[in-house]
């Protein structure tokens, strides 16, 4: 069967969500799902389906406050203790926003293994077709970036240039 599997390679039990290929859902064609309870040494489905050739997100965190977090801004239940599957726009008034990290999986590719790690777990990956995520090192960096289309600039015009701070 093509699916698409996440591993706890960590001392910690883990909750972790992803984001989908959904046509069903406007403006941005993506559902997310979660949560899924992976104790440490684990393996969970949590797609069942072809991944070759398809982009997914995915964000995680434990008890202990590690995070494996991207730069792709949704909404997500507060608690970890329910499931749900809304669309990438969906918001409760119990829910926070968090970024996703991009998985986008090559053509080739049959099944997909996701294995977290922390900078402290001593596992290897466990084949050619797995990705190893390590955590964040905040859950709030304090940067925020949101996807988007470069900017273009007329020749002659002058660039901006951001000032460091």
């Amino acid at each position: 069967m093509m699916s698409l599997y996440f591993t706890n390679s960590t001392s910690n039990t883990i909750y972790a969500a992803y984001a989908y290929p959904d046509s069903d859902c406007h403006p941005m064609n993506y559902s997310k799902k979660g949560w899924y309870r992976i104790k440490p040494g684990d393996t969970r489905k949590v797609w069942n389906g072809s991944v070759g050739g398809t982009t997914f997100y995915y964000y995680a965190e434990d008890r202990s406050g590690n995070t494996w977090s991207g730069t792709y801004y949704t909404w997500l239940p507060n608690g970890t203790d329910h499931n749900f599957n809304w669309c990438w726009s969906y918001s409760s008034k119990s829910s926070r926003q968090v970024g996703l990290r991009i998985l986008p999986i090559d053509e080739s590719v049959v099944n997909f293994t996701l294995e977290f790690v922390t900078s402290t777990s001593k596992s290897k990956p466990a084949s050619k077709t797995a990705r190893t995520a390590l955590p964040s090192k905040s859950a709030d960096s304090g940067i925020r970036r949101i996807p988007r289309r470069p900017v273009r600039f007329k020749k002659g015009t002058p660039v901006p240039v951001k000032s460091k701070r």
